[in-house]
């Protein structure tokens, strides 16, 4: 029975130790060997910005037609002290990549003799091509502690200015970044 006990007590060490979080300061997210910094137009200047951990892209497509990448993501929030990670998964249609649609213009002016370059920009208005999924989110102060994360919103779960990714929004521009990062090309530029 003893043995049992020291057995359990080693396995719960086992688990807490394996399953703890490990948390993220601001002065680790300055590290350019673990974490690249997206410059975007969502930046105020005021010390906020977007960090993507280069240790966790991952490319996990299961088709040939879709792009699939996961990845954490660190937005840091100073006037709040509190750096949000987000474990996001995009999906890229690359029949929707900009690149593509203009290939298919003689096809579609075929079927539409108006259609114009502005008809592909709406196009990417109606459906981006890329899809975003908050996977997880942990919350930490600027200096590394863990905070309590609250969950979202009813509703507003996946709601972030990370997902979804409308086009030409900031969401679109990260998840554009991220693809690029992982497939060493932009999204928008792939060409089928």
């Amino acid at each position: 029975m003893k043995r049992f006990f020291v057995v359990m007590a080693i396995l719960c060490i086992w688990c807490v130790s394996v399953n703890s979080v490990k948390a993220v300061s601001n002065a680790e997210l300055q590290d350019t060997s673990r974490f690249e910094h997206i410059i975007s137009k969502g930046d105020t200047g005021g010390g906020d910005g977007k960090y993507i951990e280069l240790s966790t892209l991952k490319d996990v497509s299961t088709s040939a037609s879709t792009k699939s990448i996961e990845a954490k993501i660190y937005v840091i929030l100073p006037s709040s002290d509190l750096i949000r990670e987000y474990t996001i998964r995009y999906d890229y249609n690359l029949m929707y990549s900009f690149a593509n649609l203009v290939a298919r213009m003689p096809e579609f002016k075929q079927r539409f003799p108006e259609f114009s370059l502005n008809d592909i920009w709406n196009l990417k208005l109606d459906d981006s091509g890329i899809v975003g999924t908050v996977k997880a989110q942990q919350d930490y102060t600027l200096k590394g502690e863990s905070k309590p994360t609250q969950p979202g919103y009813k509703g507003y779960e996946h709601v972030t200015f990370l997902t979804p990714t409308d086009f030409d929004f900031e969401s679109y521009h990260v998840a554009n970044r991220v693809f690029k990062k992982v497939f060493g090309i932009f999204y928008d530029d792939v060409s089928r």
